[in-house]
């Protein structure tokens, strides 16, 4: 690739690479490159690294616009023409693919062969799978199917210097050495930029059911109803305060809280779940079945990314009723005027509350009193980092970044390096 003409300068771009479009924080990258091959990515990484240009990876926009401005922003590397399906093994339960490839694209291949892959993220018709990896993401599924690095096999991925390099395999029982690909899911792009990737599939269910429920907040701390739920294993239970599921569509004008609970896989189990779930919340007002389980987990991961500032914490408590500090009588009122706004996926504990800027120290003080530990902070510098790592594992963070970019091209390293990714 001609780097000349390859990358886009603002005032001159097209409008599918103006710079404008790249903005992280309110902060404008003065160039655009959109390789078309690994091979046009090495030599853009090699530029760049010549030049001194602070790089940050991009798929497909979803929640690196919210995220704090870079410390040094010069060029931002669209990944979504590298999209193709590289290998897909239906046999052996395994696809290798391109990381511009969008959530989406992979779920339609996928679903033709009766298989899915368990990866949730936000708005799945432009999140790349490079992005989900990338920032670990996961939605209402997670503890029934796993984190994306629960998922990944093996990838291909581009140094900072331009350097390809690829560990780990394309099957399960090729997997050997290093896992550096494991590394990187999670790292935002900061370490390495994830090129290729090859994950494990899982067959469809052959039943979807979701029950969902208007309840109110006594009903939701009220920890004897969810006693039953301990020994089933339901695709997702999650809690949306009133404001975000009126919003979504999910919840008449007079609901306080909608819980969705999720049901997948053979028909019989799924029955005998519905059967429990039933005898523990009553009849529902509404039921869901096949594809419109699927629509539901997508849009309560949605959810996840409406809002600017954003706290993401994690409990060992693993029921609704967990969220008593927040909506039963007496509440703290920080936390109280979170309730309508919140997202809580319980098998999994993790809570995503959306405050103002200027509430969000007091509010991560008062969950950490409650068993809630955080996880991820966004828009706001109150807290930052977000997760302060002990001492030992701070150094290993320098020196991991330090051995992958020496030279500190990649802009979103420095957050990964404080423990903020």
């Amino acid at each position: 690739m001609d780097l000349s003409t390859g990358i886009a300068v603002s005032g001159t771009a097209p409008p599918a690479l103006d710079p404008a479009r790249f903005a992280i924080g309110g902060a404008t990258p003065a160039r655009v490159l959109r390789p078309a091959s690994r091979e046009e990515l090495a030599e853009a990484l090699r530029r760049a690294a010549r030049e001194g240009w602070r790089v940050v990876p991009w798929g497909g926009g979803v929640a690196l616009p919210r995220e704090a401005a870079p410390e040094s922003y010069d060029v931002a590397l669209d990944l979504g023409a590298l999209d193709r399906v590289v290998e897909y093994d239906p046999e052996d339960f395994t696809l290798t693919a391109e990381c511009g490839v969008p959530l989406a694209t992979l779920a339609a291949t996928l679903a033709a062969r009766g298989q899915e892959l368990p990866l949730e993220g936000a708005h799945a018709a432009r999140a790349t799978l490079g992005g989900v990896l990338a920032a670990n993401a996961s939605g209402p599924r997670r503890y029934r199917f796993g984190a994306p690095r629960d998922r990944i096999l093996g990838a291909r991925f581009a140094l900072a210097d331009g350097t390809i390099v690829r560990t780990g395999g394309r099957v399960v029982k090729n997997v050997a050495g290093y896992g550096i690909h494991r590394l990187l899911v999670g790292s935002r792009g900061g370490l390495a930029i994830l090129v290729e990737a090859s994950l494990k599939l899982a067959p469809a269910p052959e039943a979807r059911r979701a029950l969902i429920y208007s309840m109110g907040a006594g009903e939701i701390v009220e920890a004897a109803r969810w006693s039953a739920f301990r020994r089933l294993e339901p695709a997702f239970v999650t809690v949306v305060g009133a404001e975000a599921a009126r919003g979504a569509g999910l919840a008449a004008a007079d609901a306080a809280f909608v819980v969705a609970v999720g049901l997948e896989d053979d028909r019989a189990w799924v029955e005998r779940q519905s059967e429990v779930t039933l005898g523990a919340l009553g009849t529902p007002p509404a039921w869901l079945a096949g594809a419109e389980v699927v629509k539901l987990a997508s849009t309560l991961a949605d959810l996840e990314e409406r809002a600017a500032v954003r706290l993401s914490f994690t409990t060992a408590r693993n029921d609704p009723a967990a969220l008593a500090p927040l909506i039963a009588p007496g509440a703290p009122p920080a936390l109280a005027a979170l309730a309508a706004g919140l997202i809580f996926h319980a098998p999994a504990g993790r809570l995503h509350v959306f405050p103002r800027a200027e509430d969000a120290a007091s509010v991560v003080a008062t969950l950490a009193a409650h068993g809630f530990g955080l996880i991820d902070a966004r828009g706001t510098g109150a807290i930052e980092p977000p997760l302060a790592p002990l001492v030992a594992v701070a150094e290993l963070r320098s020196r991991i970044r330090a051995a992958l970019d020496p030279a500190q091209t990649l802009a979103l390293g420095a957050r990964w390096e404080r423990g903020a990714c």
